[in-house]
């Protein structure tokens, strides 16, 4: 339902990297990945720069297994700005996607680090201990 309120926006005001944002999220949630892929896709070309939502970009490709776009928005984005949780995230789905998952854990550790109310991380964080079995 939501996606459709935001279809009937105008088009310059659905265009923008915030309300693409909200409906990438939506396809992420519905588990419609690849529609998802396509909306941050044309975010990434409108906002190259764009780091709020990118964790949730990479956890679509992460269920996509896309190692590659994965492991290139990871680049990206640190190159964009390592003191985000975002960041961090994108790296950590990264390494838990190449099966790194004590790594990947440090890289959600580290966005907590930087923001202990970046709630995504802490979510990230407990599928990688179900990844590990390590539920102590």
């Amino acid at each position: 339902e939501a996606i459709k309120v935001f279809k009937e926006l105008p088009m310059e005001q659905y265009n923008t990297g915030w309300v693409l944002s909200q409906v990438g999220t939506a396809y992420l949630e519905l588990g419609k990945y690849i529609k998802g892929k396509e909306v941050f896709e044309e975010i990434r070309k409108k906002e190259p720069c764009r780091i709020k939502g990118m964790e949730l970009y990479s956890t679509i490709l992460w269920h996509l297994r896309k190692e590659v776009d994965l492991s290139y928005l990871a680049h990206q984005i640190l190159e964009f700005d390592k003191l985000t949780p975002e960041c961090w995230c994108v790296v950590g789905n990264c390494f838990s996607l190449q099966n790194e998952h004590e790594i990947a854990l440090k890289m959600f550790q580290r966005a907590i680090q930087l923001d202990p109310n970046f709630t995504y991380a802490y979510t990230l964080s407990g599928h990688e201990y179900m990844a590990n079995d390590d539920l102590d």
